[in-house]
């Protein structure tokens, strides 16, 4: 008798959290919210509608329910640190976000190199992560992040366990260290919140962040290689697009952040084609018809991964930069310095995330800065047994000036790469090549090795692009 009675005292519970109107958990307290934007909120109830109430607005939002699930836009003021509240309302139950920020929010997303997060991984620390971690409390109303959990799926998600952090000695040690420096150096130029979601996953190739259907286009037999039990699951068609981006596919942002491409060298030849269709995909889930929404991603950094001495990441960072010319709107940083020959894992994070909020400065809010971007070829020219090298994004020369330049190469008409000497031009963008091995050259090249000690760079210390004269 006491356990009928239980069950049926549990069964009106049972059906007012059922009946209870719920959002996906890209939804919660902490949260940033895309300034002075119709920003879209979404959820489900079993109500004919439900009601919209911002801290910020006297005007409440209502949205119809079809089929269970609703949608609604709201506008968002100007970014300000001050703290909001929203409060979802249906006719018997309410679902109410506390200490809500206003400002610009970002996807953050890619492999390894992008989860990395702020106390680093075994062996492998990130540089300058303690003073990080003990300044966090004075960005927790500045910066906040939300990181999905590794999760692939094989169908589309709708939400997941997660929930937006505030930055503290004990939260922003499992942060993105990418994302936190280019969060925190983006707040310190446009003083106000900035808000991360980080979706990544170490190891991961793009396959399994892009539609089943771009890839089907490309020729890929999508449920073959998805059937291969030897296949690590984000290395699958889609599974962690559906699993990682489905869910937060649609959350009001200003633009995107990628780091990835260590997991694809095989596929370099097709790898430039295949961030484009990812990036169309990307945005067309957000609504972007327009490429309003900047694609920023980041080179690939030097590594031996087998062989210091082979070309196949090299070659991969070739088709990152001829990604540029498909993907409107986009940016791809350099960090030709910044890689270890013994470590795909660099330390200096806060170098990317500085030049990532660069490109944004540049590319998202008007910024208008000569040299921001990494240094690339432009021209050389070949005479009296030299070469001389132009570059851009120089415009006030190269350093280190007077002293030998690590790095390049020179090879005649069989081909044949030798190491060459090599100086800047003073206060030129431009450097003289030479070598002793090479007396007629036809071609030089740059960093064109998986690992490559390097030290040229422009004013701004951004470094070259490895580059090769002779690219058909």
């Amino acid at each position: 008798m006491k356990r009928i009675l239980f069950l049926l005292l549990a069964i009106p519970a049972a059906l007012a959290v059922q009946g209870k109107v719920t959002l996906p958990a890209i939804f919660g307290d902490n949260m940033v919210l895309q300034q002075q934007q119709k920003v879209r909120i979404w959820g489900d109830s079993d109500q004919p509608e439900v009601t919209l109430n911002a801290s910020w607005s006297n005007t409440p939002v209502r949205a119809t329910v079809d089929n269970g699930r609703w949608s609604a836009e709201i506008e968002t003021p100007a970014g300000s640190c001050e703290p909001q509240t929203l409060t979802i309302r249906d006719a018997d139950s309410e679902e109410r976000f506390d200490n809500v920020l206003i400002g610009e929010v970002w996807i953050c997303s890619g492999q390894s190199n992008m989860y990395m997060p702020l106390r680093g991984y075994t062996g492998q620390p990130v540089e300058g992560s303690l003073r990080t971690l003990l300044e966090s409390p004075l960005y927790r109303n500045r910066i906040r992040m939300i990181t999905l959990p590794r999760k692939e799926a094989e169908t589309p998600q709708r939400t997941f366990e997660g929930r937006w952090e505030v930055p503290s000695p004990e939260t922003a040690q499992l942060m993105s260290a990418v994302a936190y420096y280019f969060a925190q150096s983006l707040n310190q130029v446009l003083d106000v919140p900035v808000g991360i979601v980080s979706t990544s996953w170490g190891g991961s190739k793009i396959e399994a962040w892009m539609s089943p259907s771009s890839l089907r286009e490309m020729g890929y037999d999508v449920e073959k290689i998805n059937a291969d039990p030897k296949l690590q699951q984000r290395a699958k068609c889609s599974l962690l697009y559906n699993g990682l981006i489905a869910p937060v596919a649609g959350y009001t942002a200003r633009g995107f952040a990628w780091y990835q491409g260590e997991s694809n060298r095989k596929e370099r030849r097709n790898y430039a084609r295949l961030m484009e269709e990812m990036v169309r995909f990307w945005r067309a889930e957000w609504g972007d018809a327009t490429h309003d929404m900047p694609f920023l991603y980041v080179q690939i950094a030097p590594h031996a991964y087998s062989d210091a001495t082979a070309t196949d990441a090299v070659e991969l960072v070739e088709a990152q930069s001829d990604a540029l010319k498909r993907i409107p709107n986009s940016a791809m940083i350099a960090t030709t310095d910044l890689g270890e020959e013994n470590c795909i894992h660099p330390r200096k994070k806060r170098e990317v995330g500085e030049r990532l909020a660069a490109e944004a400065l540049r590319l998202a809010y008007g910024v208008r800065m000569h040299g921001w971007s990494g240094v690339r070829f432009r021209e050389a020219t070949f005479a009296d047994g030299k070469a001389l090298v132009t570059f851009d994004n120089a415009r006030y020369g190269l350093t280190p000036q007077n002293t030998a330049i690590p790095g390049f190469e020179l090879a005649g008409r069989d081909g044949v790469f030798h190491p060459a000497e090599a100086r800047v031009v003073t206060s030129k963008p431009t450097v003289e090549v030479y070598s002793e091995a090479v007396k007629e050259p036809v071609a030089v090249r740059y960093a064109f090795h998986n690992y490559t000690p390097t030290t040229l760079c422009n004013t701004y210390g951004l470094p070259l692009f490895p580059f090769r004269s002779d690219r058909e």
